[in-house]
């Protein structure tokens, strides 16, 4: 009896230790390609951008786990490119902020920080975190009105919490030593944020590289942001006069970009699924927008242009949305009646946008209401002001409000006489990255809706009902390769394949579209003649679904 009392012991601190979980929040600040995360085997994070976080979410604690750190769109945990063995303590709360640069002077790191915090400490205040991530940045402190808020955090390091009322404030850099140099000045509006916490974190390079220094703000719920650089501006205005008002969001699951206007580069570095504020720009004259890679040089680098004459006084939501040399085709879909202000202070404005490539169209309902009828992708449905509150929004096909395709909570109760888009984002049927809803918050902030936990599939029906997938398995040989490579495609249905090469810093070094494939398998061939010895990946697209192949090439 007292062997069985023993082994029973046992298997109960066994089973205690498997339930026990720790609270993460996981922030990308590495200016590096977007990656996917993985704990142990399993992909934790799916296309994780620069400048994007997590919320708060729950892991296994007291057991190690390796973190796993891959190019995106990755098969497996074997594709990490580097690797970090962790033990959470359960019970607590921790930022993990992935920082540095691959092969840099300052090289890419996890850094942890054990003490996080979801709710401030009263109702009113916010509590406030800072972490400094900026690889070229010296010792700096931040200060407020000559106050020191943080002193002498260098880079990797985080300053504890400060919980101050709920309200904007001028927050200041200088270096560490001396306070009476302020390097930059910055707007930091946490008067939204009441009882919740964030985490100011530095970003990019202070010296001229690329991108450059900013300042993020990543709110508890997974929401980041820039703060407002207070000496050019950074977004806001009155719209008035002859500039316009624009926020631009970037839902085209393609490479990180840069976009230039008139020759001027305007945004650097732009990530899928991020957003900027509203800014003024020109108004009554034309407009050049270029769309180039990230890290591009000038403006003549542009895959994509476009000309845009605005109306003064106007403000605008453009999003730039569909697959460069996929189908649907990149393009910029444009609304001319944005908005920044509720209809009413307890009220939050909500426009919703289509942005799934190969998802039907669509209704959006909440306790069987329609709000959105009948949208289609590409299109805007205009806004809707209703109280700032927690919603179950549901996708239905657009015929067919009876089948829920997906459930999602959306805790807009923060947001008060605040506007926002949700629009919908990635392939339903089944590709990379997956069908999620986001939110881009009128101040620049992004974050996606999280899958409503009373969700079963439509009472029963797959979540999936309205779409069907077009499946490409791919396969290559002669792998390590030298001067050609065979791909063996296996295609359920008939589809536009599209096969591209990118190398191991996450640049698109060869595409080629083989056009319409019929169903079944079918062999291709790439010429790898000018690319140099080390690993790729092929990518294999249908417009429906992105497959990923490890290949080498060796001479």
């Amino acid at each position: 009896m007292k062997k069985l009392t023993t082994s029973l012991a046992f298997l109960f601190t066994v089973i205690m230790a498997w339930s026990q979980t720790a609270r993460v929040q996981i922030i990308h600040n590495s200016p590096t390609p977007t990656v996917d995360i993985y704990a142990g085997t399993a992909k934790l994070l799916d296309n994780f951008a620069f400048r994007t976080a997590t919320p708060y979410i729950d892991v296994p604690a007291n057991t190690p786990i390796n973190i796993g750190v891959a190019l995106a769109n990755s098969t497996s945990s074997s594709d990490a490119i580097a690797t970090f063995p962790v033990t959470f303590q359960a019970n607590r709360t921790y930022i993990v902020v992935a920082a540095g640069v691959v092969g840099g002077a300052q090289p890419f790191n996890l850094f942890a920080y054990d003490m996080g915090a979801e709710t401030s400490n009263t109702p009113g205040n916010v509590g406030i975190a800072f972490f400094h991530g900026s690889p070229d940045a010296p010792e700096v402190d931040i200060t407020t009105g000559g106050n020191v808020l943080y002193d002498n955090v260098s880079f990797g390091e985080f300053s504890g919490y400060l919980n101050v009322p709920a309200a904007s404030y001028q927050l200041d850099v200088t270096p560490g030593n001396n306070n009476s140099t302020i390097v930059a000045s910055y707007n930091a509006d946490f008067s939204f944020w009441k009882g919740r916490t964030a985490v100011v974190f530095a970003s990019g390079f202070l010296g001229g590289g690329s991108p450059g220094f900013e300042p993020w703000v990543a709110l508890d719920n997974g929401g980041t942001f820039p703060l407002k650089s207070v000496t050019t501006g950074g977004g806001g205005g009155t719209g008035g006069g002859s500039t316009a008002l624009v926020q631009i969001i970037h839902n085209s699951p393609t490479p990180t970009v840069d976009l230039w206007v008139n020759g001027s580069k305007f945004l650097d570095d732009f990530a899928f699924r991020t957003a900027t504020p509203y800014v003024d720009v020109p108004a009554g004259v034309n407009l050049n927008l270029g769309v180039a890679l990230g890290n591009s040089m000038m403006a003549s680098e542009a895959l994509v242009s476009y000309n845009l004459n605005l109306t003064a006084g106007k403000k605008y939501v453009v999003v730039a949305n569909g697959i460069v040399g996929g189908n649907p085709g990149f393009d910029l879909e444009i609304y001319d009646m944005g908005q920044e202000m509720a209809d009413a202070p307890g009220n939050v404005g909500i426009l919703f946008f289509h942005g799934s490539p190969d998802a039907p169209e669509v209704d959006i309902t909440t306790g069987g209401n329609v709000l959105y009828d009948n949208v289609s992708f590409g299109e805007f449905s205009g806004y809707l002001n209703v109280p700032a509150a927690s919603y179950q929004l549901d996708v239905t096909p657009g015929n067919n409000n009876s089948t829920i395709v997906a459930s999602y909570d959306a805790d807009l109760s923060f947001w008060k006489g605040r506007t926002c888009v949700v629009f919908a984002s990635g392939f339903l049927g089944g590709g990379s990255p997956g069908f999620e809803p986001w939110v881009a918050l009128d101040n620049g902030g992004t974050f996606p809706l999280r899958l409503a936990d009373n969700f079963t599939g439509g009472g029963g029906s797959t979540n999936r009902a309205a779409v069907t997938a077009v499946t490409t398995k791919a396969t290559v040989y002669p792998n390590p390769a030298s001067s050609l490579l065979n791909v063996n495609l296996e295609t359920s249905d008939e589809a536009e394949v599209v096969l591209s090469v990118v190398n191991v810093n996450g640049q698109t070094v060869l595409v080629q579209n083989i056009g319409i494939q019929s169903a079944g398998v079918q062999t291709a061939q790439l010429d790898l003649n000018g690319l140099q010895n080390g690993t790729y990946f092929l990518r294999t697209q249908t417009g429906k679904e992105v497959s990923t192949t490890r290949f080498q090439v060796i001479r």
